[in-house]
């Protein structure tokens, strides 16, 4: 036989051989069904769920009751937007602050604490003192600190569960955070309507000033409340399973 025949029979050969072996090595020899059998669902997915669920609750319940809190105070009409539009821009430039963060440091979960706990912290100031641009600080410092917790956030979850759960992880994270967000207000104004009982918005002898002057004092209690809410939501980041990640 030609030797160059046999030389390009037997590179064939092993081109097949080393096929086979790889072939083998991903349908039968593979551990993914082994491991696709234990639960998805650990210590961090929950932990994150819980804090996005109280995150949503708390901030959204400010959010629902931030137009009657500005009425009140006698806020003019541009003000809610000029705080909405602030608050959504820092809290875009603080997103790419975290996620360069998530990349650069060696534990996220205390950057992560942090964040959620500047958003909670000043969801309960907004009501500190009756005028709109106290708000607008607050409410602006607040969404920078959900800005830069939120790629963190998700950086922590996507390392909490191996690489063919991460669809289902986020997508109980994302319910989660829907139902934070539908209960946050509607506790908000359950709390304003038991409230507004004691308030005489209708008395046409209090004058317009001492009307708002109430009902202003009464608005704090839900913002304080959902900063309350939210506190909690640190102490579940805190509570993550530790890893070399997190």
């Amino acid at each position: 036989m030609d030797p160059r025949s046999q030389s390009t029979h037997s590179r064939a050969d092993v081109i097949r051989a080393d096929w086979r072996i790889e072939w083998i090595s991903k349908h039968v020899m593979t551990d993914e069904p082994a491991v696709e059998e234990k639960s998805w669902i650990n210590r961090n997915v929950i932990g994150l769920g819980i804090n996005r669920f109280l995150s949503d609750f708390g901030h959204e319940a400010g959010t629902a009751i931030l137009p009657l809190f500005l009425t009140a105070i006698g806020a003019p009409a541009f003000a809610l937007g000029a705080i909405e539009g602030v608050a959504d821009a820092l809290s875009s430039f603080a997103k790419l602050f975290g996620g360069w963060l998530g990349d650069n440091v060696e534990r996220r979960r205390p950057w992560t604490a942090i964040g959620y706990l500047i958003t909670g912290v000043t969801t309960g100031l907004y009501g500190l003192f009756g005028v709109w641009p106290w708000t607008l600080l607050v409410r602006g410092l607040g969404w920078a600190g959900r800005g830069l917790r939120s790629p963190l956030h998700d950086a922590l979850l996507t390392d909490s569960v191996p690489a063919w759960a991460r669809g289902r992880a986020f997508g109980f994270d994302e319910a989660a955070d829907t139902a934070g967000a539908i209960a946050g207000p509607l506790a908000a104004l359950a709390i304003i309507a038991l409230a507004r009982s004691r308030l005489p918005f209708g008395s046409p002898r209090s004058p317009v000033s001492s009307r708002r002057s109430r009902s202003s004092r009464w608005l704090r209690k839900p913002l304080i409340r959902s900063s309350t809410v939210q506190a909690l939501q640190v102490r579940s980041v805190c509570c993550l399973r530790h890893s070399a990640a997190i």
